[in-house]
């Protein structure tokens, strides 16, 4: 079954990519829905990267990663891009949704071999997940 999209039907701005639809929601953090059955490049994160940091206009943000219609596979270039500097670039915090409790220890043994340059935390509950993003967003010191 697949799960409900977090980006609203009408939502404007969505970005469309081989892998993801990522979009910025008003609360200010981006949410990446992955496109099941694909394995993603490092060409995939490269676009991916680039998209959350058009959605975040230059500012780094926190990313909720929708991961519940079933986990796409990486390659090693692949997860190595989205754990390194050009991801730290736009990513203030990562939250990633997976479907069950399993997931989540599965995935957090699979985070311990790829450690990413921000805080990045797996969640199988939406509103742990976002509350925990929502706290990493600093107010605007405007």
């Amino acid at each position: 079954m697949k799960p409900e999209s977090l980006i609203p039907d009408d939502a404007r701005g969505v970005i469309e990519t081989r892998t993801e639809r990522l979009w910025l929601h008003p609360a200010g953090y981006v949410i990446a829905e992955v496109k099941p059955g694909l394995v993603a490049d490092l060409d995939d994160a490269i676009e991916n990267v680039a998209a959350v940091g058009r959605l975040a206009d230059g500012i780094p943000r926190p990313l909720l990663l929708d991961m519940r219609a079933h986990a796409t596979s990486a390659t090693r270039e692949c997860r190595d891009y989205y754990a390194g500097s050009e991801a730290q670039e736009v990513n203030l915090a990562a939250a990633m949704l997976v479907r069950s409790n399993v997931s989540r220890v599965i995935g957090n043994f699979f985070l311990g071999l790829n450690k990413t340059r921000f805080p990045f935390r797996m969640f199988s509950d939406l509103g742990e997940a976002v509350a925990w993003l929502r706290a990493a967003i600093k107010p605007d010191p405007q």
